[in-house]
C-alpha cells in the first residue's frame, strides 16, 4: 500500500486539531481567576517571603516556595533589628550657619601700587644705574635709573637762563612748568640758582619699591648705552614687594557666605599659617563663572614680602558665616549671626527635590522604636564647629528632634516594601485591589 506524501498527512492533521479544539467549550481551555494572587483580600499591609523575591497584599505561604509570608511593618524595629541594620540616632541641634571655605591661589604683585618710570623726553642713553641690570633691585624714591643725553633739554635751560637774566618772571615760570611736566624740577631749580646748563639729565624712580622685569632681554636691549629712545617710553616697572594679591576662585554655594572686608588666614606649603600676614577681601565677583561654578575672590596682602614671593602657591582660609535672614555676616562679630536647626547630612533623604528624614516617634522600654517620615525644607549645606556636614532645617524638625543618621535607607526601603510613605512614594506605593472584571494582569 502507498502512503500519502508527507505534507498531506501534516496538513490533514492540523486541520483535524483544529476542528477539536474549535467543538470544545470554553471552561474547559481557559480559567480566568478573580484577581490576582496577590491581591485577593487586600487589606492595605505588604506580606513578604522570607526567601524569595516575593511581595504579596494577603498572609499564607508564598506561592513560590510555599513559605509562611510574614507581614512587613514600616518604620517599627526591634533592638536586634536596629542593631543588624546598623540604625544610629542624632540630635537635631541648634546653632549658627558657619562655613570654613578653602580655596588655593598663586601670589602675584598689586597692581594698585605699581609705578611706571617713563622719561617725558627724547634723548640717547649714556649711562645705566644698578636697577637697569637685573630683576627686583630695591629702590628708593628718587633713585637714579639711567643719564640721558638730551639736546632739547639743554635747549630748554638756555631759554630759562635767558628769561632770568632779561627779569622776565613770567616767562621763566612758564619755562620752568616744562621741567615740571617732565620731571625734571632740579635741572631748572638749578639753572636759576646760577648753575650753568648741562645736556645731560638723571631719569630717577618717582617712587620707592622693586624692579619688575619678567621680560628682561627686552628691557636690557631696549636700555642699550648709546640706544636713543623717544619721549614717553616705558623703561622699567615699580612694585611694592610688601603687597601682593591672590586671586582665588570659590564654589558659587559658599561665595554666598562672605563680604568683601572680612579678614583671610594665609598658609603656604613650606611655612604654615602666617597670621603676620595681614589679607582680607578686597573684591567678591559679581558674577558666576558657567564653566566651574564659581565665583572669584580677590584677596590683598600686606606686610608678606619676608614670607611670599610672586609665584608662590598660598592657601587661603575664610570664615564665612549667615545672619538670621541668610545674608553675609561679620565673622568678627557674633552678635550679628543666626541661629538655626540644624541636621546632619547622613541623615537626610533626598530625590533632588524632595528631602526626608526618618523621625524617632517613640521608643518602648524594650528597646523597640518608631519611626515616622518626615518633609523636610533645607537651607543651604554648611559645617558645623566639628568640621561635619549639615544641612540648614527651616522646616519639618526643631531642636532636640532624633533622626537616624545611620540606617535610613533601610527603614525607608522597608516603607517602600510596606506600600507606606516613603522618600520615592509620598503617598505610598499600596495600588487598589484589582477586581474580577480586570481579569489576570502582570
Amino acid at each position: 500500500m502507498r502512503l500519502p506524501p508527507t505534507p498531506l498527512v501534516a496538513l490533514a492533521g492540523l486541520l483535524l486539531g483544529a476542528g477539536v479544539v474549535a467543538l470544545l467549550p470554553a471552561h474547559t481551555l481557559f480559567h480566568v481567576e478573580a484577581a490576582h494572587d496577590d491581591a485577593g483580600t487586600a487589606t492595605g499591609e505588604r506580606y513578604a517571603c522570607p526567601m524569595m523575591d516575593f511581595i504579596g497584599n494577603k498572609p499564607g505561604p508564598c506561592p513560590v516556595c510555599g513559605m509562611d509570608m510574614t507581614k512587613v511593618t514600616a518604620g517599627e524595629l526591634t533592638r536586634e533589628q536596629q542593631r543588624r541594620m546598623g540604625v544610629q540616632l542624632a540630635t537635631i541641634s541648634a546653632g549658627p550657619a558657619t562655613v570654613t571655605v578653602r580655596a588655593f591661589g598663586t601670589a602675584d604683585y598689586d597692581n594698585r601700587h605699581t609705578a611706571v618710570i617713563i622719561p617725558r623726553v627724547a634723548g640717547r642713553i649714556v649711562k645705566r644705574y644698578m636697577a637697569t641690570w637685573g630683576c627686583c633691585e630695591v629702590v628708593g624714591q628718587g633713585a637714579p635709573i639711567i643719564d640721558l643725553y638730551s639736546p632739547e633739554v639743554f635747549a630748554a635751560q638756555g631759554e630759562l637762563l635767558a628769561a632770568r637774566q632779561l627779569g622776565d618772571a613770567a616767562a621763566a615760570e612758564a619755562i620752568k612748568q616744562r621741567f615740571v611736566r617732565w620731571n625734571l624740577t632740579e635741572v631748572a631749580d638749578a639753572v636759576l640758582d646760577g648753575k650753568p646748563p648741562t645736556d645731560t639729565v638723571t631719569i630717577r624712580s618717582p617712587v620707592k619699591g622693586q624692579v619688575m622685569m619678567r621680560e628682561f632681554e627686552q628691557v636690557n636691549s631696549m636700555l642699550e648705552i648709546g640706544k636713543e629712545i623717544m619721549a614717553d617710553t616705558p623703561l622699567l616697572t615699580i612694585v611694592d614687594p610688601d603687597r601682593l594679591t591672590v586671586v582665588v576662585q570659590v564654589p558659587e554655594l559658599q561665595a554666598n557666605f562672605l563680604r568683601e572686608g572680612q579678614r583671610v588666614l594665609i598658609a603656604t606649603d613650606d611655612r604654615g599659617e602666617l597670621p603676620g600676614v595681614e589679607a582680607k577681601i578686597d573684591r567678591l565677583g559679581r558674577e558666576i563663572s558657567a564653566d566651574i561654578r564659581s565665583r572669584e575672590v580677590r584677596i590683598y596682602l600686606t606686610g608678606a614680602s619676608a614670607f611670599i614671593q610672586p609665584g608662590s602657591l598660598v592657601a587661603a582660609r575664610i570664615q564665612g558665616v549667615l545672619d538670621q535672614d541668610l545674608r553675609p555676616a561679620d565673622p568678627a562679630a557674633p552678635d550679628s549671626w543666626g541661629r538655626f536647626t540644624l541636621i546632619p547630612k547622613t541623615a537626610v533623604l533626598s530625590t533632588g527635590v524632595r528631602n526626608v528624614a526618618w523621625r524617632l516617634a517613640e521608643r518602648t522600654s524594650d528597646g523597640r522604636a518608631r519611626f515616622e517620615l518626615t518633609p523636610l525644607a533645607l537651607g543651604p549645606r554648611i559645617e558645623d564647629v566639628h568640621g561635619n556636614d549639615v544641612y540648614v532645617v527651616r522646616a519639618g524638625l526643631k531642636p532636640g528632634d532624633e533622626v537616624a543618621a545611620q540606617g535610613a535607607f533601610l527603614i525607608d526601603s522597608q516603607a517602600q516594601l510596606a506600600g507606606t510613605p516613603s522618600l520615592i512614594f509620598p503617598q505610598g506605593a499600596l495600588a487598589p485591589a484589582p477586581t474580577a472584571s480586570d481579569g489576570h494582569q502582570h
